[in-house]
């Protein structure tokens, strides 16, 4: 057999498992987290290892840099950017913090972006119609397609690891609670019930968990919690006597980041404790992700 059919056969292999030769050549994943830490009044993301070493300025960028997403399938990190004007802007870098592109420019606020699984659509926050809502817009003809239409606060909004669902934080009534649509069907189904304010919810990396806070009494401390889709069986993490915020799930889906008193945490839902994340400088967290860096 010659040297052309093998390689044939085994790219043939390959395409059936899924694998391209894009995935190939982006070698071994490394787990990063990148952090938005203020320093000096600017709001700017830093990135480090796992376990907080080499931890350095992310992008050099001018204005704050906040509310950072992480898209695999386009290996580029998107970002709100607020200029000298504060106004607000989402724009993206490549993984070594450069190739900056300006991805959304348009009249009032647009916020917390997220890209789709396939890397073909950008969903935000706009309040171009209002109050904010929830749009989408497709990264190569630049189409912005709106979402929602309820005149309530639509944010934090997130595709889910399949890409079939939407998980989004909906403030109405003057409550905030977690809702999950379809994106075929368009149909909205309220994920939380209790009369008390939730914060921004997240998946954990296979779409089956989902974790947020709840600001419970007396105190009105925002308390973790993990809600199991299939059962609606939900869950506290923590002692109610932390009062926590962005939460979020590890790359594997083991860990949970939170923020508590401008310090970054993780915690193992299996363990009892949190445990500070060690972060060198005199850095403020305020929001932070754990993502898989492909390795060059």
């Amino acid at each position: 057999m010659g040297r052309f059919s093998c390689w044939a056969i085994l790219y043939s292999l390959l395409v059936l498992l899924g694998v391209t030769t894009e995935a190939a050549r982006a070698g071994p994943l490394s787990e990063r987290l990148i952090i938005v830490a203020e320093r000096k009044g600017l709001n700017k993301m830093y990135i480090c290892r796992s376990d907080g070493r080499d931890l350095r300025r992310f992008s050099q960028e001018p204005g704050h840099q906040i509310q950072p997403h992480y898209s695999p399938a386009l290996q580029r990190v998107f970002y709100v950017r607020l200029d000298e004007r504060r106004r607000e802007q989402i724009c993206s870098v490549d993984l070594k913090g450069e190739d900056f592109r300006l991805e959304l420019d348009t009249r009032g606020s647009v916020r917390y972006p997220n890209v789709s699984p396939d890397g073909k659509t950008l969903l935000f926050s706009s309040d171009r119609w209002g109050a904010l809502e929830l749009a989408e817009m497709d990264l190569s003809t630049r189409e912005i397609k709106r979402l929602t239409y309820d005149q309530g606060v639509n944010t934090h909004a997130k595709y889910s690891p399949d890409g079939t669902q939407i998980l989004f934080l909906s403030r109405r009534n003057g409550i905030s609670q977690v809702y999950l649509t379809d994106r075929k069907a368009q149909n909205f189904h309220l994920v939380t019930e209790t009369l008390f304010q939730k914060g921004a919810p997240s998946w954990n990396p296979t779409g089956t968990r989902i974790v947020a806070t709840e600001a419970l009494p007396p105190k009105l401390r925002s308390v973790l919690f993990e809600i199991e889709l299939e059962t609606k069986r939900k869950r506290f993490l923590l002692p109610r006597t932390r009062d926590v915020s962005d939460a979020s799930y590890s790359a594997d889906g083991t860990q949970v980041l939170f923020i508590e008193e401008d310090t970054l945490y993780t915690f193992d839902p299996a363990d009892t404790t949190a445990h500070p994340f060690p972060i060198q400088g005199n850095l403020f967290p305020k929001d932070a992700i754990w993502v898989e860096f492909p390795l060059p």
